[in-house]
């Protein structure tokens, strides 16, 4: 077997390294780039409006909502906003966050309560003022109340909507009310 010696120049990779550029790549597939745009744009609201940073209200009024709830001083225009509930839980309670998830309302609170009698009190007066909300016209479907203690959870409730508007508008007594709740627990 005899092997040749070949001389290899500068010139010979030339054409290899005469590739089209990041900017040549973008004219000539611009509809690509413009999706790789976008989805990068809707994944970066969507993880700011998931950890709190602001609210993301749907565009087309299909109820969905993301996002932290910042406490607002109640006012007396007849109407008692997401805002405002959680102002008021707050007087009560140390809320960890109140937050728009979709088509429901989330509380994470601190419970101080030591024994089931005080924590069914507190879940109480939550669910009363949530049936504040609601009846004022508040657009979450449901609230979900998570109790933690010492940061780890201690309790999850649901809260239908439904059921706060019927218990405001005195159609549902305050222990079918609280009754209902119950039967969520963990869910």
């Amino acid at each position: 077997m005899r092997l040749d010696r070949v001389e290899v120049t500068e010139d010979d990779f030339d054409a290899e390294l005469d590739a089209p550029s990041f900017l040549d790549l973008l004219a000539e597939n611009p509809l690509p780039a413009v999706v790789a745009v976008a989805v990068v744009a809707v994944a970066v609201v969507a993880v700011l409006a998931g950890s709190g940073v602001f609210v993301v209200s749907d565009p087309f009024g299909l109820g969905y909502r993301y996002g932290a709830v910042d406490a607002v001083e109640p006012d007396d225009d007849g109407t008692f906003t997401a805002g405002e509930f959680r102002a008021a839980v707050e007087e009560e309670y140390e809320v960890e966050t109140v937050r728009y998830s979709g088509r429901r309302l989330e509380l994470v609170y601190e419970t101080g309560a030591g024994s089931n009698e005080a924590f069914t009190g507190e879940v109480a007066t939550v669910a009363e003022l949530y049936a504040r909300y609601a009846a004022s016209g508040g657009d979450a479907e449901r609230l979900r109340i998570v109790a933690t203690a010492d940061g780890d959870r201690v309790g999850r409730l649901t809260v239908e909507s439904s059921w706060a508007r019927e218990f405001a508008a005195g159609d549902l007594s305050r222990e079918e009310y609280l009754s209902r709740i119950a039967s969520t627990a963990g869910r």
